[in-house]
């Protein structure tokens, strides 16, 4: 039995070397074309990881566009694998595959079906995992193949956890493999009574309210960093990326909220709602070398 790809991020890349590495033949990979990848945050293009290895490989825009069913039909995969793909394929396109269609979620599912997973794992401290299941029409929902726990760390950032998440997930395909040849999946439902579900984000989720402490405002920094979009403030009329920080031991200043109240290390010292930040790598957008400075009010 063999298999075919759709994807478009990291972990995509990764789900590919492990059946690779398991000895899994692949039919044929579909990845979106870099043209239509702006908005994409860790965008992936597979082409080269297919060409290296031999395969097919076809660069869409839609996976509804007609060309995507050809292709998958030409190479009649028994499986189909959709990993790391913010677009519903619909089920005539898993019907393609004869045995089934394989889905990836890094969460503890059945917890954290939706949208944004890595960034809420990391706001709302939850746990995380390396998922591979059976598409349904049903985001996140049908039965597991395996389930493997990612561990999360107290300062983990958004690229921490993908990189940790794509080398669980890699090898768990690596394993599989030869499951996925034989045709004999395992599979258990997964209990829908203690499902939970993650909201959509988007950029503008980012926007960093001083009236927060400080250790939520890390999380926020931590959660939607690099490779997305990234926490932001405004100094003036000029809007500041956040890109990394820290929390800063000692009293609270006094001043109001958002107040750069101190220099550390050259980096400027924020009072939160409680607690005091150090933003250790910002960007002013449209400033370059411009830098902050004591007294200065963000918000």
């Amino acid at each position: 039995m063999r298999a075919a790809l759709i994807g478009s991020v990291s972990s995509s890349a990764a789900a590919l070397r492990g059946m690779l590495g398991g000895g899994l033949e692949v039919a044929g990979v579909l990845g979106l074309d870099a043209r239509y990848s702006a908005g994409v945050s860790d965008y992936c293009d597979l082409g080269p990881l297919a060409a290296e290895a031999g395969i097919a490989f076809l660069g869409f825009r839609r996976v509804t566009d007609p060309e995507v069913a050809a292709f998958i039909g030409a190479r009649k995969p028994d499986w189909l694998f959709v990993i790391g793909l913010s677009q519903l394929v619909p089920a005539e396109i898993r019907d393609l595959a004869r045995a089934g269609a394989i889905g990836f979620h890094p969460t503890a599912l059945p917890e954290g079906r939706g949208r944004a997973p890595v960034a809420w794992t990391i706001l709302l401290q939850r746990r995380a995992a390396a998922n591979l299941f059976f598409l349904t029409s049903e985001p996140d929902a049908g039965d597991i193949i395996e389930q493997r726990p990612v561990e999360v760390l107290p300062d983990d950032y958004a690229a921490d956890l993908i990189a940790r998440t794509n080398v669980v997930l890699e090898q768990m395909v690596a394993d599989l493999s030869p499951a996925f040849t034989s045709g004999n999946v395992p599979r258990r439902p997964q209990d829908h009574s203690k499902a939970t579900y993650y909201a959509r984000r988007r950029p503008e989720d980012g926007i960093v309210d001083w009236n927060q402490p400080a250790e939520a405002l890390y999380r926020l920094v931590r959660g939607v960093g690099r490779p997305y979009p990234g926490a932001f403030t405004f100094c003036g009329e000029r809007k500041v990326l956040v890109w990394r920080a820290r929390p800063v031991e000692g009293a609270d200043s006094g001043s109001a909220p958002g107040t750069v109240v101190a220099m550390q290390d050259d980096k400027p010292v924020v009072q939160c709602a409680s607690g005091l930040l150090a933003l250790t790598e910002v960007e002013i957008v449209g400033a370059a070398g411009a830098d902050l400075a004591v007294g200065q009010k963000l918000g």
